[in-house]
């Protein structure tokens, strides 16, 4: 990889976005509370712009568990009147914490009254911040590393009965691949830190009540601290990745993951500044001992061209998906369960009730999506930036996909992520398709889906790459 004589140009932009502090929370099937009861660490959205002078692109990191695609056309739509670029050229990216606000209205009543008002001023917060980003402007010079770490796990295991359940398959695939890239000011100063890792951010589970952006949240904080700039964290291919402590009540626990994730981070992006990659030989100075004094080299990479393209890969989807008026009238009937339930306080009613709502939910959504179709858009939102390639799908792909985008593309550094531009559902391969579980069951696609995708996406990332 080498050097590129023209700049690429790079600016960053931040807003808190904390919602009220009971608004309707989490979404979890097994919690018994609706509303949070406080925050524990600030939300955030931000924006990094980057341009060759000629194409700027603006990619917005949200500290959200789901951008519905009418979420993402409206954030993307706001910040394109901000700042007067094409929409195909603002991607908006959800970590996927599970501890943030619903991001619909499902069998969660109290405190959603608040949830419309809130994203009323998330697409404020994206545009402000994205005007920041182009406004803050600058060359950089690009360094890019690969790190591992441990805290995901794949997470589709089964029980003495054979049932498949979320929980730890130590032997299932996993990718643990941590993919840094560092943008730095001329003067050497950290301008941004982006990573790209597959871990659901699911630490925090049905027992908490405070609203916080898990591991995430807490890597982008451990980061900033040890190498300075602001860190945007792209989340991976992680439809079938868990962490390696789940659904857990303690804070504490997600802040400690993160650090771990965070201080990989940041070994690899001061490694990039203080480990030579190459060296020639200056002079020896005398001093009793000789000492050898060397030029050190930090290699960087290209930063230029900059590229966007969106498109609409489809692909099958399965046979048998469910029906509107049977799905609706069983939200309806367990809504109404856990509404007597509530009533008479009975727990192990509230329980049944409220997992069934939740899943009942989930199924009619996808009767919305779906019903009656037998293919599906698949949108792919695509990033060049000189050696480095970002791919976004508005889907929950499973590792294995991510795998194999990042293997057979042409790009020296490919990063592969998830719940960009929106959300449609869960994505399996075609050797986890026939094992059925909670993700397979709840995805409107086939089995032949995600060699589909990985196909056009590998193809398309070919043609940039040879222009």
């Amino acid at each position: 990889m080498s050097s590129d004589t023209k700049h690429l140009l790079a600016g960053t932009g931040r807003r808190c976005t904390n919602p009220p502090p009971n608004v309707a929370h989490g979404g979890w099937g097994a919690q018994k509370h609706e509303q949070a009861e406080g925050i524990d660490m600030d939300l955030w959205v931000t924006a990094l712009a980057l341009s060759d002078q000629t194409t700027t692109v603006l990619v917005l990191d949200l500290d959200i568990q789901i951008l519905t695609n009418q979420v993402a056309d409206r954030i993307r739509s706001t910040v394109s009147q901000a700042t007067g670029l094409p929409i195909e050229n603002i991607r908006a990216s959800a970590t996927h914490t599970h501890s943030g606000p619903v991001p619909y209205k499902s069998w969660i009543e109290k405190g959603y009254e608040m949830v419309g008002p809130w994203f009323e001023n998330v697409y404020r917060w994206c545009a402000e911040a994205a005007v920041e980003a182009i406004a803050n402007l600058q060359p950089v010079e690009i360094r890019a590393g690969r790190g591992e770490c441990h805290i995901n796990v794949n997470r589709r295991t089964t029980n003495a009965k054979g049932e498949m359940f979320l929980g730890k398959n130590r032997g299932g695939p996993c990718d643990h691949e941590v993919i840094v890239i560092k943008l730095d000011a001329l003067d050497g100063t950290s301008l941004a830190t982006l990573v790209n890792y597959a871990c659901h951010p699911t630490i925090m589970g049905p027992p908490n009540r405070l609203i916080t952006p898990d591991y995430p949240g807490a890597m982008k904080r451990v980061v900033e601290e040890a190498v300075g700039g602001r860190c945007f964290f792209l989340q991976g291919s992680t439809g079938d990745q868990g962490p390696v402590q789940g659904f857990q009540g303690d804070p504490k626990v997600y802040r400690k993951l993160g650090a771990v994730l965070g201080h990989e981070v940041a070994k690899v992006a001061l490694s990039l500044n203080s480990v030579p990659s190459g060296e020639s030989f200056r002079e020896v100075i005398p001093s009793g001992a000789p000492l050898g004094m060397y030029n050190e080299q930090f290699a960087t990479i290209a930063g230029t061209p900059v590229q966007v393209l969106t498109k609409e890969i489809m692909v099958p989807l399965r046979e048998g998906l469910p029906e509107k008026k049977a799905a609706t009238e069983k939200l309806e009937h367990w809504k109404n369960k856990l509404t007597v339930a509530r009533a008479n306080k009975d727990e192990a009613a509230i329980t049944e009730a409220t997992y069934m709502a939740r899943r009942a939910d989930i199924q009619l959504r996808m009767a919305d999506d779906f019903g009656g179709k037998t293919d599906a858009g698949v949108r792919t939102h695509f990033i060049r930036f000189g050696d480095v390639a970002l791919v976004g799908c508005n889907i929950e792909p499973f590792c294995e996909i991510g795998l194999t985008v990042k293997q057979q593309s042409p790009f020296p550094v490919t990063c592969m992520s998830g719940y960009t531009n929106g959300r449609m559902a869960y994505m399996a391969t075609a050797e986890e398709w026939p094992k059925g579980g909670y993700e397979v069951e709840n995805s409107p696609f086939g089995q032949s889906a995600a060699a589909t995708l990985q196909r056009e996406i590998v193809a398309t990332l070919n043609s940039l790459h040879e222009k």
